[in-house]
């Protein structure tokens, strides 16, 4: 274990997060691509392969629903479309993910991992957290029908079901890798670190979704512009739809590949910190490491402090009655700011 890593686990602001989550993602750039791109290329090229079958069978010739739902190529389109999703959520959310996070962690705390150890250093826990990720789902829908009661679910509601996706769900792999907790216990473990900070992780989980928005959707927007551009002489809609679906396909393939193992290092990081913050995580690896001890897991599976909190208290719903309230007041900006601009832009050709 490398000295300089322990020194330096301390309670970070977040330009240092980002910073060093970014400086941890280059240092560690192919193995962290590669963690991801081991189970995800193979399942994209099927994935595309089987969005471009279903868009020719459905193309091709049919022009009524009746021709469509007869074709035996919708149908194994369709059904592979189905197939695939679910092998991707188990390869990808659980195993490959759970392979990153073992090791952005490793890496963070100076110990180098390799892609096949770090698959290997995960052991059973991919299942676990696949299982933690169900329930997260489950839980999502509870939330749903939360937010129909009057009055209180309308304005909690959705603020707890952003809350549940963007700042709970990132911090279940660490805590079913890295402390060996169970799928429901991984769920609590997620919702106690988030809440003793709920405001800065919402913020760095909001700048994380900006940065994404420029690094992900921007290049792939301006793709699909292009593309439309390029393809639109095609004399064969059939052909144009097809290929436009497997260059689109490829171009979410490398810019997801370059962006994924950023953001798991990013939530990773955010995991320790929050840790350090309210477990002194940063003196127990200096304890650990003076008392001669090289087990990292052994340290960060310890058990944690138990608190008698509620799961729900006055304080979090005032967060989320405010988190709600500021979701609606940016995307009604948002919708005005798109319908704005569409009609100037409409008053100017006229």
């Amino acid at each position: 274990m490398e000295n300089q890593a322990l020194l330096t686990l301390r309670p970070l602001r977040l330009g240092e997060l980002l910073d060093r989550a970014i400086r941890l993602y280059r240092a560690n750039f192919l193995t962290f691509i590669g963690i991801i791109a081991v189970v995800y290329v193979p399942l994209m090229v099927l994935q595309t392969a089987a969005s471009a079958l279903l868009t020719s069978s459905m193309l091709n010739g049919l022009s009524t629903p009746e021709e469509i739902f007869s074709n035996t190529g919708y149908w194994a389109g369709i059904g592979s479309t189905l197939i695939l999703a679910l092998v991707q959520f188990v390869l990808v959310q659980g195993i490959a993910t759970g392979a990153l996070t073992r090791a952005v962690a490793d890496n963070y705390l100076g110990k180098k991992t390799s892609i096949l150890e770090a698959y290997r250093g995960i052991g059973e826990s991919w299942l676990t957290l696949v299982g933690a990720l169900l329930f997260l789902g489950i839980l999502l829908f509870v939330l749903f029908i939360w937010w129909l009661v009057p009055c209180v679910g309308w304005f909690t509601g959705l603020g707890m079901m952003v809350f549940l996706m963007a700042a709970i769900n990132p911090l279940v792999p660490p805590a079913v890798v890295l402390e060996k907790q169970g799928a429901i216990d991984a769920v609590k473990r997620a919702w106690s670190l988030a809440r003793r900070r709920f405001w800065p992780v919402i913020g760095y989980i909001f700048v994380l979704y900006l940065f994404s928005m420029i690094v992900v959707n921007g290049p792939a927007a301006i793709a699909n512009v292009l593309l439309a551009q390029v393809f639109q002489s095609f004399e064969d809609p059939t052909m144009q739809l097809v290929l436009t679906s497997i260059i689109q396909g490829l171009i979410s393939l490398v810019f997801i590949l370059i962006y994924y193992p950023l953001q798991m290092t990013a939530f990773t990081l955010i995991y320790f910190d929050l840790r350090v913050r309210t477990e002194g995580f940063d003196l127990a690896l200096l304890t650990m490491e003076a008392s001669g001890s090289t087990e990292l897991t052994e340290t960060m599976g310890a058990p944690v402090p138990q608190t008698n909190e509620r799961l729900i208290t006055g304080p979090d719903l005032g967060n989320f009655a405010i988190l709600t309230l500021a979701g609606a007041g940016i995307y009604i900006f948002l919708i005005s700011f798109v319908m704005g601009s569409a009609y100037f832009f409409t008053s100017l050709l006229r």
